[in-house]
């Protein structure tokens, strides 16, 4: 499960923060390193107090007292996933530790899982009947499951047995404000607030129903209050900042955060939090230069230097981020810091086509140290890329050993595995990542497609319901859900989620129009009307159900009623070029070509940067024998839209039909000055040079050209590549490339037909012949489909 950082602090809120348990050493180190670390808890220096507690682990793993205390040092400090591996190592160690199972009963509330927690919390009591915060919890539980009577049974019993416990009372307010009562709930705050002075909860709490009831002042007094009895907590300042900021109060807000880096020098986020606002509220300029100023001040307060470098990022200023980064590299020398920058050098030449010089980089850090996860991840991901899948899947491995609940890791490893061609382990890793942050959409869609791909589409349900239940908003889990019923002609089901979809989004579209897809796909198109007629009243200006109205009154052979709503929605929408566009197909598939292209020449003139409709008048012109005036229309087009691939490529098919080989070079040539970095104008460029090449020069023109498709992570753009490598006599290098293609695209009749032309230069007529074969066999038209059949003839 993944938890929010700072979760036990703010849990506070909701009474599920207590004390610690005492407990001394036996041994003289042990002993000492355990006071010096209670010492350091209690004065708020978590980090330190965690090393402590670290110390007496390395003595001794199996003492209980020192672990649970570890455990709660993380928890203070954020680290919940860590602090969760020490609870219940401590709860392993001894099963009657009460304060373990009381915290990972909290921690199980706080993500919802609220079974476990109510497990753990009847443990608890069953031992110790009287154990304060598991009476509260308890309570917490039941008014979760929306038992309040109940949950206000436990509040009184917890104050029954000790009157002035603050989470009790926090658990009993909220419980009194949740039945609007919130007067009564303000008193009795501010009552625990008197009687304890020198505790922040019963503020805290106070200061969110101030802010429910609009009494502002009373908010930032509380506020204030807060910060006076913890100085030293930055979350205190940083809150009241955040509330000055929402009130338009941004000169009190940036004065706070001053007075934080004043009051507080050794807190390295307090600098942070002032850029921060600086950034968002004045300007990136006052920002960099209040931080140059913070810089000047504390030359080695990397923090700073790092947030520079965030600054300088996010400006592109590439040349300075660099610079910053090698500062830090020689001011910390072989230091942890260095260590940082470095690994953020070479992600910086990564990205920017420096592979080599990332590489120098990733192998200097992993040579000081061979378990540096950044390093690893980086050298697992250039070996990923390089396809060298062994040596990611090994760097991943590695990084998992240290940190086993590494998202972002488990993710590269599924995508080695799966580029591996092991789609089981590719699915367990996956599993992985959904079963620690169960919300990440994008990570359970992509198990839901690997299950897919298995042929597991039962499994796929389960998991788009899972997600469905822990955010019933994820809209593309719903779509994605009703796409497999619609496949597997489960209608109802289909029905249902689109209903869920309308009812969870009752003011958008789509629920009422995914309604209407699922009609169409079942052949009910007479029920998908007024479906797509419901979506269009709540998104009139939505062109998807528009269009697919449209082709459910051609399905029905009613285009008459198709061009009377197409006519209403110009008529409300004078400027609706979809519609106009969409009369234009209507009239095509009549046959009213005249009306058609009348139609799509609105449409230009409404979206003249819009290519489609050029495309549809130009085609339409063409069949009507008339090239001059469709090259005419896609030449405008290419104008207007400044250089629209498309039409680029349908103005060279029709001087490519009617042999007019120059004119298709010269388009591409036209093209490419216009827009020299559009991939798919250099491949089409350097193809059609290879193809009309009567020289070498030519050819090694157009291999300089494609020299960037290379890299590409597209197969057609590879392969054009490797073509001209063959013609120009690199049959080995091109084959390599071609062997590469054909993993990811067997069945292309024109790769398998490139890479049998390179096995016949090779003189290796078997490979030759089986490859030829399988291209001529497909029946497909391709350029070279003849010399494909000739050389296949002369094998034999």
């Amino acid at each position: 499960m993944k938890l929010p950082r700072k979760i036990l602090k703010n849990a506070a809120l909701i009474c599920l923060v207590g004390g610690l348990v005492a407990c001394g050493g036996k041994e003289e180190r042990k002993a000492k390193y355990m006071e010096e670390g209670k010492a350091l808890f209690a004065a708020g220096n978590y980090e330190k107090a965690s090393l402590a507690f670290k110390n007496v682990l390395q003595i001794d793993p199996k003492d209980v007292e020192s672990r649970y205390q570890m455990a709660e040092a993380l928890s203070k400090l954020g680290e919940i996933q860590a602090a969760v591996g020490h609870y219940q190592g401590v709860i392993g160690l001894d099963p009657k530790h009460v304060m373990s199972r009381v915290r990972m009963g909290q921690i199980y509330l706080l993500v919802k899982n609220v079974a476990e927690s109510e497990k753990l919390t009847k443990e608890v009591l069953a031992i110790d009947p009287n154990n304060i915060e598991a009476i509260v919890l308890l309570g917490g539980i039941q008014a979760s499951q929306g038992n309040k009577e109940a949950a206000m049974a436990q509040a009184e019993l917890a104050l029954q047995k000790k009157p002035d416990d603050i989470s009790a009372v926090l658990l009993k307010a909220s419980l009194i404000a949740s039945n609007n009562k919130v007067p009564e709930a303000i008193a009795l705050l501010k009552e625990s607030s008197q009687k304890n002075p020198d505790k922040t909860a019963p503020l805290l709490m106070l200061l969110n129903l101030y802010i429910q009831t609009k009494e502002l002042d009373k908010a930032e007094e509380a506020l204030n209050t807060i910060v006076k009895i913890e100085p030293k907590e930055l979350e205190h300042r940083k809150r009241l900042a955040l509330f000055q900021v929402a009130n338009n109060q941004l000169d009190k807000a940036e004065a706070v955060l001053r007075t934080a880096i004043t009051d507080l020098p050794d807190n390295e986020q307090a600098g942070i939090l002032l850029v921060d606002f600086l950034v968002t509220k004045r300007s990136p300029e006052v920002a960099s230069a209040e931080l140059t100023k913070l810089i000047e001040q504390k030359p080695k307060d990397y923090a700073l230097r790092f947030k520079l470098v965030e600054l300088l990022a996010a400006d592109k200023k590439l040349d300075k981020v660099e610079q910053t980064l090698k500062e830090i590299v020689e001011l910390d020398k072989l230091g942890p810091q260095s260590i940082v920058a470095r690994n953020k050098l070479a992600r910086l030449y990564a990205g920017t086509n420096r592979q080599e010089e990332s590489k120098t980089l990733v192998n200097e850090v992993l040579k000081e140290n061979p378990r540096d996860i950044e390093a690893l991840t980086l050298r697992g991901e250039f070996a990923l890329n390089e396809k060298k899948l062994p040596e990611a899947i090994g760097d991943f491995r590695a990084v998992l050993v240290d940190q086993p609940q590494n998202v972002r890791v488990l993710k590269l490893l599924s995508a080695a595995h799966l580029a591996n061609k092991d789609e089981n382990l590719a699915r367990e890793n996956m599993e992985k990542v959904v079963g620690i942050d169960p919300k990440d959409e994008g990570a359970r869609l992509d198990l839901v497609r690997l299950f897919l791909q298995a042929g597991n589409k039962d499994k796929a349900i389960q998991q788009l319901n899972d997600m469905l239940k822990v955010n019933p908003k994820s809209k593309n889990s719903a779509e994605t859900l009703l796409k497999i019923y619609l496949e597997q002609k489960q209608w109802g089901q289909a029905q249902q989620v689109a209903k869920q979809i309308e009812d969870t989004f009752p003011e958008e579209a789509t629920g009422a129009y995914l309604s209407g897809i699922a009609y169409q796909t079942e052949g009910q198109l007479e029920k998908s009307i007024p479906r797509f007629e419901q979506a269009l009243a709540k998104q009139p200006d939505t062109v998807e159900p528009l269009a697919q109205l449209v082709q459910s009154y051609l399905g029905l052979k009613q285009p008459d009623k198709a061009i009377k709503k197409l006519n209403d929605v110009v008529k409300n929408q004078p400027k609706n070029f979809v519609a106009y566009n969409l009369i234009g197909s209507v009239y095509a598939s009549e046959q009213k070509l005249d009306d058609a292209v009348k139609a799509y020449k609105k449409a230009s003139e409404l979206k003249p940067d819009w290519p489609v409709p050029y495309h549809f008048q130009a085609l339409i012109r063409y069949m009507q024998k008339n090239k001059d005036e469709a090259v005419k229309i896609l030449k405008t087009g290419i104008e207007q839209t400044k250089g629209a691939p498309d039409l680029i490529t349908d103005l060279a098919m029709i001087y490519q039909k009617d042999g007019e080989k120059q004119k298709v070079l010269a388009v591409y040539e036209d093209a490419y000055k216009q827009n020299p970095n559009s991939a798919m104008i250099v491949n089409n460029l350097a193809s059609t040079l290879s193809d009309q090449a009567t020289d070498k020069a030519t050819l090694e023109r157009a291999a300089k050209l494609a020299e960037p498709l290379a890299k590409a992570n597209n197969v057609d753009l590879q392969d054009t590549v490797a073509w001209i490598d063959y013609k120009l006599g690199n049959h080995d290098k091109a084959l390599a490339v071609f062997q590469k293609i054909l993993e990811v695209i067997p069945d292309s009749a024109i790769v398998n037909y490139h890479i049998g032309m390179t096995y016949f230069k090779k003189a290796d007529k078997d490979k030759a012949r089986e490859h030829l074969k399988k291209a001529v066999d497909k029946n497909q038209t391709f350029e070279g489909v003849e010399e494909a059949k000739e050389t296949l003839k002369s094998l034999g």
